[in-house]
């Protein structure tokens, strides 16, 4: 190479295409060693794509220079390479290499190109007088006025082209940048580019020793990317376009706007009885500040320091733990740890084994209490109450209602010690709370008698507001190494946001382990996530806790498999109930 620009015949060299001062100055402080003043540059700072500059929207030569002399030049201190194309009527190599130096240039790089052009676009050029072959020649004219030249090429044919003229720089462009708003999707992988790249720079080796082989474009969209490809096939350096002079802008202006939004929400949310409620909130480990979280945290607090029997209802996917201590959290009896009892109906195959087990039999009660009775147990966790028979439901409603039951087969009635706390794992909507519990098969009596006493936990797609801090907690647990690369863009982000998580939290944790240890350390973009949400609409039915085949087994199985009593139950006449049986292929 020639003149000032020695400095690029030795090390790795990083190329930006810049489209303003601004950029160029923060590419010339981050190491960049040489700039590219190309139309597609000042067009993405337009707000429009990069394939718009092979548009004839705006005459490319004047774009170009009018931007170039005003902003880069005149700022920064490293060579800037100037973008020419051959279809102009002015076509003369010699007096363009003139006007180059003339103005200040350190060379010229062919942009736009034929090369984005079809074949048979490139061959029409070609036999113009416009094509690849003169802008090899308009290069090699730059580079004998004493400056240097990039050549652009697509394919080896072209390559071979450049390295015959022995042009100074050839890189291989493999289509335009994906990423961003207004990126492209890839059609190459990275090991589809690094093969390509590796027979295109032994080609150009082979012929020009001297050459540099550099790589832009495709699906190169963070250092991370050109490493992969540089464990592949030998280059000399890396030209960005969208890379360096789009994504970071987007990115980061992107991120600004939403904390600038989040800090403005905060203020009008956190006042002093917030935040203590917040901190009382985090020993049972709940984060969130929503407005739906505060107001279930408020009623759980309230909830928590009384003995009444409770019911929680929750959806799938939440965890009930965190409210589960909090209801615990008092201490127990003289001051020791709560003792807790859990029974999960869902697991029983006879409601007769949790009916023994909380109200006792007059043939056990000599030997072992009543869970009811049990003056060492503090708290009794019912699992699924709604599988439990109608009848059974009705008696522990009395038995809550009164303090007391009697033990079956005896006449005996004892005091009920632990407080009772029912659990639900059910999609109900707050506004027909009552209708969604009976529908899901809660007794009425019970229904009515946890009236007031009722906690439903608000559910992921209610509190979006926290998924941050959510997927912070979830990722704290994580090595470092693992959750460096779980960064969400805020496009992303927003994605997340609009989803509706039929799974709540369950889901954002598999979310989360499906992305850790993703290859790349740039931020997730939203296509990487499409492949791991659901639909994310829940269908109304399912809403409706469970389908309608599920609700006609459990309260035949309530009742007894009692065609009247599950008809009266279900609201509907036995003619009904028999249709619908036979419709879902019950009656075997």
């Amino acid at each position: 190479m020639s003149g000032t620009d020695n400095r690029l015949s030795a090390g790795f060299l990083i190329g930006a295409a810049i489209g303003s001062g601004s950029n160029a100055v923060a590419a010339e402080q981050g190491g960049a060693d040489f700039l590219l003043a190309i139309n597609a540059g000042r067009m993405r700072n337009m707000g429009v794509p990069s394939i718009a500059s092979m548009l004839p929207v705006l005459d490319a030569k004047s774009l170009t220079l009018g931007f170039a002399r005003e902003e880069l030049l005149p700022l920064c201190h490293i060579p800037v390479l100037l973008g020419v194309n051959v279809w102009g009527r002015d076509y003369d190599p010699a007096a363009t290499a003139e006007e180059i130096a003339r103005s200040g240039f350190a060379g010229a790089v062919n942009f736009p190109s034929g090369m984005h052009y079809s074949r048979s676009m490139q061959q029409i050029l070609s036999r113009a007088g416009r094509g690849i072959e003169q802008e090899v020649a308009l290069l090699k004219a730059v580079q004998d006025a004493g400056m240097m030249s990039m050549f652009y090429c697509a394919t080896r044919t072209q390559a071979r082209l450049a390295a015959d003229a022995g042009i100074n720089l050839v890189c291989l462009n493999i289509g335009w940048n994906v990423g961003g708003v207004l990126g492209h999707r890839t059609r190459s992988s990275i090991e589809e580019v690094a093969t390509g790249a590796r027979e295109t720079g032994r080609l150009v080796k082979r012929i020009s020793p001297k050459t540099r082989f550099l790589l832009e474009g495709g699906p190169i969209a963070a250092p991370e990317d050109l490493s992969r490809v540089l464990r592949l096939a030998p280059l000399d350096g890396y030209v960005g376009g969208s890379t360096i002079d789009r994504l970071p802008l987007e990115t980061s202006v992107a991120s600004l706007i939403d904390g600038f939004r989040q800090a403005s929400l905060r203020p009008n949310r956190l006042d002093s009885d917030n935040l203590e409620l917040i901190r009382w909130s985090e020993q049972f480990g709940y984060v969130g500040e929503s407005d739906a979280h505060l107001a279930m945290l408020r009623r759980l607090r309230a909830l928590g320091a009384a003995r009444e029997p409770a019911l929680v209802v929750t959806e799938p996917g939440q965890n009930f733990m965190p409210a589960l201590r909090a209801l615990g959290g008092a201490p127990g009896r003289n001051g020791r740890a709560i003792n807790l009892v859990r029974i999960d109906v869902a697991e029983q195959d006879f409601p007769a084994r949790a009916r023994n087990v909380l109200f006792g039999h007059r043939d056990t009660t000599q030997s072992r209490s009543p869970l009811l009775a049990d003056s060492s147990v503090d708290l009794v966790i019912i699992h699924a109450p709604e599988r439990l028979t109608q009848a059974l439901q009705r008696r522990l409603a009395r038995a809550m209602r009164d303090g007391i039951f009697r033990v079956a087969g005896g006449r005996r009635s004892l005091e009920i010690k632990p407080r009772v706390v029912l659990q639900s794992d059910l999609i109900v909507d707050e506004r027909r709370l009552r209708d969604d519990l009976i529908s899901a098969g809660l007794e009425p009596e019970l229904v009515s008698l946890m009236a007031g006493w009722t906690l439903r936990i608000p559910p992921l797609r209610e509190r979006t507001g926290d998924l941050s801090k959510l997927i912070e907690k979830h990722v704290s647990g994580l090595e470092r190494e693992g959750r460096k690369n779980l960064d969400f863009s805020p496009a992303a982000l927003l994605e997340l946001q609009a989803y509706k998580w039929p799974g709540n939290e369950a889901e954002l944790h598999s979310l989360l382990g499906r992305l850790a240890g993703r290859a790349s350390a740039a931020p997730i973009k939203p296509e990487e996530l499409t492949p791991f949400l659901n639909s994310g609409q829940p269908d109304v039915k399912a809403t409706e806790g469970r389908s309608e085949k599920d609700l006609i087994v459990d309260t035949l199985w309530r009742n007894g498999f009692s065609r009247t009593k599950t008809a009266m139950a279900l609201g509907i006449s036995r003619k009904t109930l028999y249709n619908k049986i036979i419709k879902y292929e019950l009656s075997g």
